[in-house]
């Protein structure tokens, strides 16, 4: 037997205090195909999904983030700065306009494989709680890891004389 806890009591065990605003949000967004603007996704990008523990899409992002000097570097193709600067400001707009629903997809999927897992609604609201809420260590090391990127690829792409 599968543990059995409602939609919304696990997505507001997963999401934590600030719940009420991110159901507010998802319903905003599904009345608009799926946007409904979150400031801070648009102004912090990668450190608000490393906040809201949504690290492979964080790493889709830093590998978004690398594409341009990995390519300089190994195909010698440079992208026009008039090119490379609207790529991050497109990347922080789709952030802001679909943060919220990306965040809710994240949640569900989450949710979705914890009761799978586990078989008591306990261990699911434990494991709900653990895997989901903020991470400031995740701010911290998404800080590290985008140190640790422009140190190591701007002189792998020739960008640093």
């Amino acid at each position: 037997m599968k543990a059995i806890i409602s939609d919304e009591a696990a997505l507001a065990v997963f999401v934590g205090p600030r719940f009420a605003y991110y159901r507010n949000k998802w319903q905003l967004a599904a009345s608009r195909n799926g946007m409904a603007w979150n400031w801070a996704a648009f102004i912090f990008g990668p450190f608000w999904m490393a906040y809201r523990r949504m690290y492979w899409q964080v790493g889709v992002y830093a590998v978004i983030l690398c594409a341009e000097p990995v390519l300089h570097a190994l195909f010698q193709i440079r992208m026009p700065v008039v090119l490379s600067r609207p790529l991050l400001y497109a990347m922080a707009l789709l952030l802001g306009f679909y943060g919220n629903q990306l965040y809710r997809w994240h949640a569900e999927s989450t949710v979705q494989r914890l009761r799978e897992y586990h078989l008591s609604p306990e261990l699911v609201n434990d494991s709900l709680a653990r895997c989901g809420r903020t991470s400031w260590p995740g701010v911290a090391a998404m800080a590290v890891l985008i140190a640790v990127m422009v140190i190591s690829l701007r002189p792998l792409a020739g960008l640093v004389a």
